[in-house]
């Protein structure tokens, strides 16, 4: 795969992000703290508080904002992380196909004959005590 330089993204990441696109909105005069608020069924010192880093974003209310404003999780992203998205996912596109190809039904079937040991012609039994 070509070699794409991401950080590794986390959910923490991923609300400051969510913050301040919302922080931009409100910047640009698309809406208020207290127009997002209603919109958002919070009272308007609970926004604020929000957005200022006083409490933290809870997972509801982001999934609240973000349905409210029209985002998705994609629009979080920076486009060199979704690039390396897609690389990675064709990546394992291929190496599903090439598994399926080879008869091996999932990764875990792949990863036992990669690491099978190589006993063609050898037999190993456990020897049996006689007597």
């Amino acid at each position: 795969m070509e070699s794409l330089r991401v950080e590794t993204i986390t959910f923490g990441t991923l609300q400051a992000r969510l913050l301040a696109v919302v922080k931009n909105r409100i910047q640009n005069g698309e809406f208020t703290e207290r127009g997002l608020a209603r919109i958002v069924g919070i009272s308007q010192p609970q926004m604020h508080n929000v957005l200022k880093g006083a409490r933290t974003l809870q997972m509801d209310l982001a999934d609240k904002i973000m349905a409210k404003l029209g985002l998705t999780a994609t629009h979080l992203f920076e486009p060199a992380e979704l690039e390396f998205g897609r690389l990675l996912a064709r990546d394992q596109n291929w190496q599903a196909q090439d598994n399926r190809r080879h008869g091996i039904r999932d990764e875990q079937e792949r990863l036992r004959s990669i690491r099978k040991p190589a006993t063609a012609g050898t037999s190993f039994r456990r020897s049996q005590k006689t007597g």
